[in-house]
């Protein structure tokens, strides 16, 4: 029940606030590199930016991250490893985990990557290096994957990855992503054909997200509007809710929505570069530091992602599904000048429906 006179954004307002500030728990994305053996066409790297970490740089951000623990008595720490493709640099991610890591706080991390070195040899390291579930791309069955994601001399890549994955598998947890735009959208069931062929069925979760136009993605491929994209969503979650590679989800009330918007939030890039968002990456004109530098939450990039409030916007604040989506991605709205709506808004009653059936059913 909701006390009388309670203004509910305004206490909505400072539960957010006070979690993007909280200082117990540091959240770290680290690229170890900008490398990468695929060549995707809708992919932020697509040849615009190189280079790995210098062994200067793996001894810096370890000296960094350690130091910002002992700053803030932090009880946890988590570690994104991202790229490029991170797997590239798994002697830097193996050194950087042995120098933050620690008895005294709580550790885990986690990896996205293509999946085409994640073998059963490389799953197992990663699992005694505190990753506790991987990302992976899928894009698609085999000819439509192996057109989307190859190999820089248009080699195929689906066969090799989904065997790494069922190895992976056995490790630690496996997402499959397939980014979804109008060349492949149609394709969702002759994928997961392809996954049952392979045995994966409840050795790993499916879930869609639409390609966007964040970086000039879709300059030269059309992307799904929202309407188009929640429709598809909501008819593979209705289709594969029985199958355990989909389950019917709505967005709970998560109060920061992003790391990008929290104080204690970085993203480090191959050269020592500090962003708040991994669109960034690469791009110096967003970075607002450097781990080699004494950075303040003054620098004028940081402040930006620190002052960030979604609560000026009408729409969000008389939308049906607040607090949600807590105004969607911070970056579209800062960078972009435009709204990020989940696509729960578009179809949460059919997702409700389908969880309903999947309870009951079961």
């Amino acid at each position: 029940m909701v006390p009388d006179g309670l203004d509910e954004i305004e206490h909505l307002k400072e539960i957010s606030l006070a979690c993007r500030m909280q200082s117990k728990s540091l959240s770290f994305t680290i690229a170890p590199t900008l490398n990468c053996n695929f060549r995707c066409p809708y992919c932020y790297e697509n040849g615009k930016r190189y280079g790995s970490m210098s062994d200067r740089c793996v001894d810096q951000v370890i000296k960094h991250i350690n130091g910002m623990v002992i700053d803030n008595q932090a009880e946890s720490l988590q570690i994104a490893w991202y790229g490029g493709e991170p797997l590239l640099a798994i002697e830097t991610v193996e050194k950087i985990t042995r120098g933050i890591r620690s008895d005294e706080i709580l550790f885990n991390a986690s990896m996205v990557t293509n999946g085409y070195f994640l073998d059963g040899k490389t799953a197992e390291l990663l699992a005694k290096n505190g990753v506790t579930h991987v990302q992976v791309t899928v894009d698609g069955p085999p000819e439509i994957h192996n057109r989307r994601r190859c190999l820089p001399s248009g080699g195929d890549t689906f066969n090799r990855i989904i065997d790494n994955v069922k190895s992976a598998s056995a490790y630690f947890d496996v997402i499959l992503r397939v980014n979804v735009d109008p060349s492949n959208g149609d394709q969702i069931d002759r994928l997961v054909d392809s996954l049952d062929c392979k045995g994966l069925r409840n050795k790993v979760k499916l879930y869609l997200a639409a390609v966007d136009d964040i970086n000039g993605t879709c300059a030269n491929s059309p992307c799904y509007s929202e309407d188009e994209f929640a429709s598809i969503e909501a008819s593979c979650l209705s289709r594969y809710k029985m199958t355990g590679y989909m389950d019917p989800f709505l967005p709970g009330f998560n109060p920061t929505i992003c790391g990008a918007v929290n104080k204690y939030s970085e993203v480090i890039g191959p050269d020592g570069s500090l962003y708040k968002c991994w669109n960034e990456i690469g791009y110096s004109d967003r970075s607002y530091g450097s781990i080699f530098e004494n950075v303040t939450s003054s620098a004028s990039e940081v402040s930006i992602w620190n002052a960030y409030d979604f609560c000026s916007d009408s729409e969000c604040l008389n939308c049906s599904l607040l607090p949600m989506c807590m105004g969607g991605c911070p970056f579209t709205r800062l960078y972009e000048n435009k709204t990020s709506c989940v696509s729960a808004r578009k179809n949460c009653i059919k997702v409700m429906r389908a969880a309903y059936d999947l309870k009951h059913k079961k």
